[in-house]
C-alpha cells in the first residue's frame, strides 16, 4: 500500500530561516522632458525676453512687407505668375506663426503654463507652430522652384512680353528667398555665441 502524507500536518518555520540582505544602490531613472522639448523645438523656450521681442519685430516687419508686396502686385509676373501667389502665402502663414507665438510666450513667460489650461494652451500652440514651420519650409522648397527656375530667362522691361516680370516684386522673392535660407544657419550660430550686456 501507498503511504500517503497528510499535508496539513507539515509546518514551516519562515522566521527561523537566516535572510540575506543586500545594498543595492538606488535605481536612477533618466526621464526627457517632452514637455520641455516640446517648447525648444517651436522656440517659445527663450530666457532673453529683449533679444525676443527684437526678433518678433523683425519678424513682423518683413512678414508685412512681404505679404504686401505680394498681394498689390498679384498680376505683375506674367513669365511666373505664382511668384506673388508665394509671397502671400508665406507672408499669411508667417504671421499667424507670430501671432502662436506671441501668445504662448506670454503665457510662458507669465508662468501661467503651470495651470493646466494654459499648459494645453501652450503646448497646442507649440504644435501648431511646428506644424506651420515644416510647411512653411516645405513651401519654401515649392518657391525657390519657381523663383530660380526662371532667373536666366526673366526681363524687367517689356509689360507684353511673356518674360517679364516687375523688378522690385521679383529681386525681393529672391532677397526673401535667400534670407529664409541663411537667417536660421545665422539664428544658430549667434545662438552659441555668449552675449554680455
Amino acid at each position: 500500500m501507498a503511504n500517503t502524507i497528510d499535508l496539513r500536518s507539515i509546518a514551516v518555520d519562515l522566521n527561523s530561516c537566516p535572510t540575506v540582505q543586500t545594498h543595492s544602490p538606488p535605481v536612477q531613472l533618466e526621464t526627457t522632458d517632452y514637455s520641455e522639448l516640446l517648447r525648444k523645438v517651436a522656440g517659445i523656450n527663450v530666457t532673453s525676453f529683449p533679444c525676443l521681442l527684437i526678433c518678433i519685430s523683425i519678424d513682423l516687419i518683413l512678414t508685412l512687407i512681404t505679404l504686401g508686396i505680394g498681394a498689390a502686385n498679384q498680376s505683375a509676373c506674367p513669365i511666373e505668375p505664382r511668384i506673388p501667389l508665394y509671397l502671400i502665402v508665406f507672408g499669411s502663414v508667417s504671421l499667424i506663426c507670430i501671432c502662436f507665438s506671441t501668445i504662448a510666450l506670454i503665457i510662458h513667460n507669465l508662468k501661467k503654463d503651470e495651470h493646466m489650461l494654459s499648459f494645453c494652451c501652450v503646448h497646442c500652440t507649440a504644435i501648431m507652430i511646428i506644424i506651420l514651420q515644416i510647411f512653411r519650409f516645405v513651401w519654401l522648397i515649392i518657391g525657390s522652384v519657381w523663383v530660380f527656375r526662371i532667373f536666366l530667362d526673366v526681363q524687367y522691361v517689356g509689360l507684353d512680353q511673356s518674360t517679364y516680370c516687375q523688378a522690385n516684386v521679383y529681386q525681393f522673392t529672391i532677397f526673401q528667398v535667400i534670407l529664409q535660407y541663411v537667417l536660421p544657419c545665422v539664428l544658430c550660430y549667434l545662438k552659441n555665441v555668449p552675449f554680455r550686456f
